[in-house]
């Protein structure tokens, strides 16, 4: 689908920049850190909205 999939971008000047698998790595891992996070939240809220609604209704 991706012939060049290595290929990642061409800057400014017109140069092609080669981006290997390990730099994605590097630049993601504070994305993934923080949607870990966002899941940890979400489910201590979704937890809370239970507890208020069985509280409610039993």
């Amino acid at each position: 689908m991706f012939p060049n999939r290595h290929l990642a971008f061409r800057n400014a000047s017109g140069e092609a920049e080669l981006i290997t698998k390990k730099d994605l790595q590097i630049e993601l891992a504070p994305i993934r850190s923080d949607i870990s996070l966002i899941k940890w939240m979400m489910g201590i809220l979704l937890g809370g909205v239970m507890a208020l609604l069985l509280k409610s209704f039993f």
